[in-house]
């Protein structure tokens, strides 16, 4: 049940002001998330890519374009679990290829050299106007991960006209929505670094030091976190995006959607996806 209508509010993180020490914070506390495994279903990184391959056809054919990648996010964990699968079938791995409007080149580097099966684009590349990536006779998915709440709505529009325009597949992946539930999941988000700070320090001669400093992470979750509730859309209003754009031809696409909990009690992995429907030969 949706408790409240969507805002696009101000997030910390997108701010120029935001220190760089606090943003990375951000980056590993979701990088953790996503390789957290408390389900027997395994991490919400196993997760997603199960999501792909019950909705997705011909994966192997597929070269996977992570559009916001900023530090690499999940696309590490995304690729081992896909190309795990994918090996274990008797298919050839699929390519994965870090973009973002800023690149973080230092991160992505050190990710490449871990991973034969991705790479990344120097250059800035903007997911609203992005043209495509695959090598001639792939497919081209396009990821986003965490980070579709972040567009406004213009800007979301654009993001998905290009890649319904230049793609042949995309997927939205959220861990936020306007529910009781996420709030509940990113309640415990918010106080678990507090609570392990205390616990650890206490009997530490810097522990008023951390008592008093360390609460600022959690007021910058708290902010963060809630927020992104906030501005997370529903599949319905996602779709919205894409039908309001009558000059968008959308004859030839798939629309689906579901949710599936990854972190028990509260935290349920929320998925928009479009995939381009095989032309049948006459």
């Amino acid at each position: 049940m949706i408790l409240f209508p969507r805002f696009h509010l101000m997030e910390i993180e997108d701010q120029s002001w935001c220190p760089n020490w606090l943003r990375e914070s951000s980056h590993s506390s979701l990088a953790q998330m996503w390789k957290t495994q408390s389900s027997k279903k395994g991490s919400p990184a196993s997760q997603a890519c199960d999501i792909i391959f019950e909705n997705m056809d011909d994966v192997a054919n597929f070269t996977f374009i992570d559009a916001c990648a900023g530090a690499g996010g999940p696309t590490p964990l995304l690729e081992a679990r896909l190309n795990q699968i994918l090996r274990s079938q008797g298919k050839a791995p699929a390519p994965f290829i870090l973009t973002d409007l800023y690149p973080d080149l230092n991160a992505w580097k050190s990710i490449v050299k871990k991973s034969e099966n991705i790479s990344y684009i120097e250059k800035p590349i903007d997911a609203t106007k992005a043209r495509r990536l695959a090598a001639p006779g792939r497919k081209e998915c396009r990821t986003f991960n965490l980070c579709f709440h972040h567009f406004d709505d213009p800007a979301a529009k654009a993001v998905l006209r290009s890649a319904v325009q230049e793609a042949d597949a995309f997927v939205i992946f959220e861990m936020t929505q306007r529910n009781f539930m996420a709030l509940m999941n990113t309640s415990i988000v918010i106080l678990s670094p507090l609570i392990t700070t205390l616990i650890f320090f206490w009997n530490s001669p810097i522990h008023l030091f951390f008592t008093y400093l360390i609460p600022l992470v959690p007021l910058f979750y708290a902010v963060d976190g809630y927020v992104s509730c906030i501005r997370t859309r529903t599949p319905k209003e996602t779709r919205d995006l894409l039908w309001s754009q009558p000059d968008l031809d959308l004859s030839e696409w798939e629309f689906k959607s579901g949710e599936r909990m990854v972190l028990p009690p509260f935290g349920n992995l929320y998925w928009y996806m479009g995939v381009k429907k095989e032309k049948k030969i006459a």
